[in-house]
């Protein structure tokens, strides 16, 4: 095993059982490896202001999975966007964190809810770019994704998500 950081190995951020049960590969070009770098030592600062491990979901993911796993997304941003979705992919695809090795979806149950983390995390003075409480539901649930991105633009969303499509609200 390859660590980045501490608590944190390349093949935890690199891993995808989707992309395993798709026949996709999903190992990152090496000029991703110093942005998974800077993405472990940013989960580093969450674990230590949770004073818990994160359990990973989704870390880097190459074009073919993001396609998959964004194809709702990328439709209701094209309708949102006004843009073809036959020729908007790539510039909806330069906007994604995940492929650049930026990004990961996580959860800390042993700290408390998404909400409870993003809380945190934005009390802590941590430096982020995108703070995201997703996949909540009217039982809750859901996940959080994090982006260190190096714009750093501090943004901070509640995603909901109707059959499989989110809907992105900014949180005060």
């Amino acid at each position: 095993m390859t660590q980045l950081t501490e608590h944190f190995s390349y093949e935890e951020l690199t891993a995808s059982d989707t992309a395993v049960r798709l026949g996709i590969d999903n190992t990152p070009p090496p000029e991703i490896t110093p942005h998974l770098v800077v993405n472990a030592q940013g989960l580093e600062q969450i674990r230590k202001v949770t004073g818990h491990a994160l359990i990973v979901h989704s870390g880097y993911r190459c074009e073919a999975l993001e396609k998959v796993l964004c194809a709702k997304d990328f439709l209701a941003w094209c309708a949102r966007h006004d843009k073809d979705p036959v020729i908007a992919w790539p510039e909806y695809f330069a906007r994604k964190a995940h492929p650049k090795g930026y990004a990961t979806d996580f959860i800390c149950p042993a700290f408390g809810t998404p909400a409870e983390i993003v809380k945190i995390v934005r009390a802590s003075g941590i430096k982020f770019d995108e703070l995201i409480e997703e996949g909540v539901g009217p039982n809750g649930g859901g996940w959080c994704h994090c982006s260190f991105d190096p714009q750093l633009r501090g943004e901070v969303l509640t995603a909901i998500f109707t059959n499989g499509t989110p809907s992105y609200t900014a949180v005060a």
